[in-house]
């Protein structure tokens, strides 16, 4: 059988292999076969943190800056590239584009690896051999969805029976024309996705014993939370489906909305303070390096050097708010830029050099994704006014009664409201006003072109076998 090869560089696996593609990621590397790989527990589990890692390269900087850039409650310089992604004009050889899909594959590959070849070489306690497989199929769905978003269309808008993407679920072992595959529906990828996660759930533990794995690592928790995500995102049809997903999460009391929201997201000076609040189910721990930034820049702390919070924004925001009092500050006067320079910027990224935590996954969307879900089943009901109430009730605002609302559509208006301002700034804004059918930062923006291109360069390299987004034709 032929040997497949994996890449270490460090303690961090790095396999680096773009789907569709022919090239290898040519890194200074070791080379250790399969066999070894998987023959013992320590070593497998070396390899599993790749998964995590590519992972987290793929879900942050540009993938996680474009979903809030698009939206207007991010200030933006005039020529700021930033401003391609709502313009209309995004061109299918546009880097980050490229980027973004790449990123994905390769994540979605080094998965691909844990759950085809643990089954032929592994050679350990067969229960964390099913453990490992299982985080696979974790990060295997986070990336399967994270590319839905941007590049399946009409993926957010409830068309199943648009153009998703490749489904690769075997692992890359060199390039032939075999491996030339043309692209699932949306309502494939997603079936896929909902698959690997329900497979994986009985197989993964509740907690680990380490502080920073348990928010690092998937849990039963974690996939039960990203489970209701790509419910919400399917919509009509899947909300029970997201009520129960959500339900689950709640099954476990350590998680709970936290009271202070600088513990949520702390102070971050130097870059070294890790510490995952109670109420975050996955995130990727980037401050736990102690300073090694070769590998540990989330690119997203360019929130306080160079974008700025918008002040329409700022002041739609109730002024005893705490999200506004506190998790929107002055920007740093230093900076050089004149546009950016005095504005306020947004405290959930402060250390400048990238250094915090991302967190993925918290309480506060899980709860807020089974309110919407609960107001589209059963109207206005008391369940989902409760909810919003204890998010708001955090930010130090008034309560709100079912008798404030006069239609199911009014009370989805204040949770998508309530959303909006909660979860500004973690990287999904983009995703939540495509679905719930508001304006990006271009309110002119047609529909078809609120899907990313797909890359022409994997459409080249496929021979014509991937089609393109038909706003992009």
């Amino acid at each position: 059988m032929k040997k497949f090869s994996i890449k270490f560089i460090l303690l961090t696996l790095l396999v680096g292999l773009y789907a569709c593609d022919s090239q290898l990621d040519l890194a200074p590397t070791d080379i250790i076969i399969e066999e070894q790989v998987f023959a013992d527990e320590a070593t497998a589990e070396t390899a599993l943190a790749d998964s995590y890692y590519q992972l987290f390269l793929a879900a942050t900087g540009p993938t996680f800056v474009i979903a809030d850039a698009s939206l207007p409650y991010v200030g933006l310089k005039p020529n700021s590239t930033y401003l391609n992604y709502t313009s209309g004009t995004l061109a299918p050889t546009d880097y980050e584009v490229n980027d973004i899909w790449s990123s994905y594959y390769k994540a979605i590959n080094v998965s691909n690896v844990f759950i085809d070849k643990i089954p032929i070489y592994g050679n350990y306690n067969e229960d964390v051999e099913r453990q490992h497989i299982a985080e696979a199929k974790f990060t295997r769905a986070f990336a399967y969805l994270g590319l839905l978003v941007y590049y399946g269309d009409g993926a957010l808008t409830e068309n199943m029976n648009g153009q998703g993407l490749p489904l690769r679920l075997k692992p890359y072992e060199g390039f032939d024309d075999s491996q030339l595959i043309s692209r699932s529906t949306n309502g494939e990828v997603y079936t896929q996705i909902i698959k690997d996660l329900t497979e994986a759930i009985p197989d993964l533990p509740e907690s680990y014993s380490d502080a920073v794995k348990n928010k690092a690592r998937a849990t039963k928790a974690a996939a039960y939370g990203l489970l209701s995500r790509v419910y919400l995102y399917m919509g009509e049809g899947a909300y029970q489906d997201c009520v129960d997903a959500a339900n689950e999460v709640l099954n476990y009391p350590q998680y709970k909305l936290d009271p202070d929201l600088l513990n949520l997201f702390p102070l971050n000076t130097d870059g070294t303070t890790s510490k995952f609040s109670d109420e975050v189910l996955f995130g990727f721990p980037t401050s736990s390096n102690k300073g090694n930034f070769q590998f540990g820049t989330n690119n997203i702390g360019y929130y306080n050097k160079y974008v700025f919070v918008d002040s329409d924004f700022i002041e739609s925001i109730d002024p005893n708010d705490k999200r506004r009092t506190e998790l929107i500050v002055q920007g740093n006067p230093l900076i050089s830029d004149p546009v950016t320079k005095f504005e306020k910027t947004t405290f959930k990224f402060n250390n400048p050099d990238g250094r915090d935590d991302v967190i993925m996954i918290r309480l506060a969307e899980v709860l807020l994704n089974k309110a919407e879900a609960l107001v589209h089943l059963n109207g206005i009901n008391s369940e989902s006014v409760k909810i919003l109430n204890d998010i708001r009730e955090r930010s130090n605002l008034d309560p709100i009664l079912e008798s404030d609302f006069n239609s199911p559509e009014e009370l989805l208006t204040a949770l998508y409201d309530e959303r909006y301002i909660e979860t500004a700034f973690e990287g999904r804004a983009r995703f939540d006003f495509i679905r719930t059918q508001r304006p990006l930062r271009n309110p002119n923006l047609e529909e078809d072109l609120k899907v990313f291109p797909i890359p022409q360069r994997e459409i080249d390299i496929s021979k014509g076998i991937l089609t393109q987004n038909q706003g992009y034709n």
